[in-house]
């Protein structure tokens, strides 16, 4: 049932979607009314034809009644449609603002929650909603109009019997039908059956939801082989090992089978609760017939009366219904809405200072004694580091997967807060300066680097304007110039074809050197690359770095590779294992060194070069 916390939730959607889409709850407001009104028009029409037949009235006054019924349903009719438009237009609008609003708040936030596993999860549950026929704030909407549509046909039934409430209190009283104790008994019987059908809403709204979610999960699994078909990435694969039989049978069983089960389980669940609440709604409805029946056959009010009053008090059941399944949709809409406002309003940990960087000075990077372990994890990804990095100075850090690498690079990038030591640039910890100022000193390529679905100049300049020159002389020193100039509208050509159909399909190389023109363009003092070259091969790898020490000369540069080769190029060499840094020096230092790590994994690379 509906508790007080719930209560406070649905009034704060309210405020929310009031501040997202101010017009919204005034027109479904109007809609419900409009819609609630309709049924009357001609349940009152009826009955006032039917007295002035009664009446013997003129067929100038009968044609009157038929034109003014028909030009009010044309008018309701019109009014009706354009609410529905308007109003689906604008929970169209809504649901485009409610993922405008997740998005920003997705932009801002840290990336350590990002990668949380528990935020993933809130996320993935309000994407997924989407997905699903209950389209979150839209659909609460929805709900509202029906049960303010409920709730004004309920209030106009009441006023247009009211009348009959009282007929015939006040003759002899000699029949049980005319004593107020059948009157009672009617309201008390409509009173309960709209309980009753309350908590089997409720009930069938949970079972509902239940089996919704199972089956959204087959969906998902179903929408992740449409993805994979649809992939030419993975049409090889497919074809080559003959996959597509082992496909099949998973599409078949888990999802044909499985599904057909959840979507019967549904299916019986809702029969037998609509049938329970049909035949409910038959009794009652019987007992108001019989009232008014009675009440009409003692000559209490006409025929026309009787038609009127039979109409209305059916109405006022319906009313009760769609107020009844409306509230017990909060089961399903409460959820959802807590997973927006618990994506909304969620805080950031890291706190950033006010210092500022000047980004033509020197940059001294020190590791103090830094350890570092992810959420919920026991193990340190990082134990005691400690490393100065000169300014000016090249240098590579490597080793083998797993030894965290990457990690001491968010590290330094302030993506992660270490959770001892300290990090200090200039002597001074990293927590003191600017988060804006700490963005402009570096310019990364991570290993998992995006190459998003713009234009060419867009991915490079992250932005929309650009310096032209400055743009081909990063392309050029990328040496993906020439591939550029070759697109049909050069750096004004969209990258794959999500937002243009003209859009350009790159290769890995290709995007590779796309995300190191990109780091080349932002021109920051400090350039780090993780794993950049894996995508090409190893002679394309080693003229980039050639080219790039030439272009990030007098710049602090930090190299991540798995391939030996690109330290040859760098003033010195960190060698990490399981998450500690256990060499440091020269290439030739570390290499005649034959106990060390950094020779083992040399020779380890060499040999099928000199073979």
């Amino acid at each position: 049932m509906i508790c007080v916390s719930k209560i406070k939730t649905v009034f704060k959607i309210y405020r929310e979607i009031q501040s997202l889409e101010k017009r919204i709850l005034p027109a479904i407001t109007i809609q419900s009314v409009t819609a609630s009104v309709k049924p009357f028009v001609n349940i009152l029409f009826t009955a006032k034809l039917i007295n002035l037949l009664q009446a013997k009235a003129g067929y100038k006054t009968l044609i009157f009644y038929i034109i003014l019924a028909i030009a009010i349903n044309f008018i309701l009719f019109f009014l009706g449609s354009f609410l529905n438009d308007y109003s689906e237009n604008l929970r169209n609008l809504l649901l485009n603002k409610e993922n405008k609003k997740v998005a920003s708040k997705l932009f801002k936030t840290e990336y350590q929650m990002l990668e949380s596993s528990e935020f993933k999860e809130l996320v993935h549950r309000h994407e997924e909603a989407e997905k699903s026929r209950w389209a979150r704030f839209p659909y609460f909407v929805w709900t509202t109009f029906r049960f303010l549509n409920g709730l004004f046909t309920l209030v106009i039934s009441v006023v247009i019997i009211f009348p009959l409430l009282k007929a015939g209190f006040t003759t002899t009283g000699s029949t049980f039908f005319e004593k107020p104790i059948f009157l009672i008994t009617i309201i008390s019987s409509i009173l309960v059956m709209a309980i009753i059908i309350l908590l089997v809403a409720v009930n069938l709204n949970k079972s509902y939801l239940k089996a919704n979610e199972s089956y959204a999960e087959l969906d998902r699994i179903f929408y992740a082989f449409i993805d994979i078909f649809g992939d030419y990435k993975t049409g090889k694969e497919i074809r080559l090992y003959k996959e597509q039989d082992l496909i099949d049978r998973i599409a078949t069983d888990k999802i044909l089978t499985d599904g057909e089960k959840t979507l019967r389980k549904i299916s019986m669940h809702t029969a037998k609760a609509s049938s329970f609440v049909a035949i409910l709604g038959a009794l009652v409805g019987f007992g108001v017939y019989l009232f008014i029946g009675i009440k009409g056959l003692f000559g209490l009010f006409g025929i026309g009366s009787l038609v009127l009053y039979c109409g209305s008090f059916m109405q006022i059941i319906n009313g009760i219904m769609m107020m009844a399944n409306t509230l017990g949709k909060l089961e399903e809409i409460i959820p959802l809405a807590e997973c927006y406002f618990e994506i909304i309003n969620s805080e950031n940990n890291i706190r950033f200072g006010k210092k500022e960087l000047d980004l033509s000075g020197k940059f001294e990077i020190e590791f103090k004694n830094v350890s570092f372990k992810y959420p919920n994890s026991e193990n340190y990804a990082l134990k005691n580091i400690n490393i100065k990095i000169n300014s000016g100075e090249s240098l590579a850090v490597v080793g083998r997967n797993g030894s965290g690498k990457t990690t001491f690079i968010k590290l330094l990038c302030r993506l992660y807060d270490a959770n001892e030591g300290e990090i200090l640039i200039n002597g001074i910890n990293i927590a003191e300066y600017s988060e804006e100022s700490l963005g402009m000193i570096y310019s990364v390529v991570f290993q998992d680097f995006k190459i998003f679905s713009t234009t060419l100049a867009e991915n490079i300049s992250a932005g929309k304007s650009y310096d032209k020159d400055k743009l081909f002389d990063a392309l050029e020193k990328a040496n993906i110039k020439e591939r550029a100039l070759e697109m049909k509208n050069a750096e004004n050509t969209y990258m794959y074809k999500d937002l243009d159909k003209s859009g350009v399909e790159i290769s890995g190389g290709e995007a590779q050197r796309l995300a190191l023109a990109r780091a080349l363009y932002k021109d920051a003092p400090v350039v780090v690359l993780d794993e950049p070259t894996a995508a090409l091969d190893p002679i394309a790898e080693n003229e980039i770095y050639k080219r790039f020490n030439t272009f990030v000369e007098n710049k602090t540069a930090i190299y991540i590779s798995h391939r030996l080769s690109s330290c040859v190029f760098c003033n010195r060499i960190a060698v990490f294992d399981k998450g500690s840094l256990i060499q440091t020096g020269t290439h030739s230092a570390l290499l005649s060194d034959e106990n060390g790590v950094y020779h083992a994994l040399w020779n380890s690379q060499a040999k099928y070069y000199l073979e």
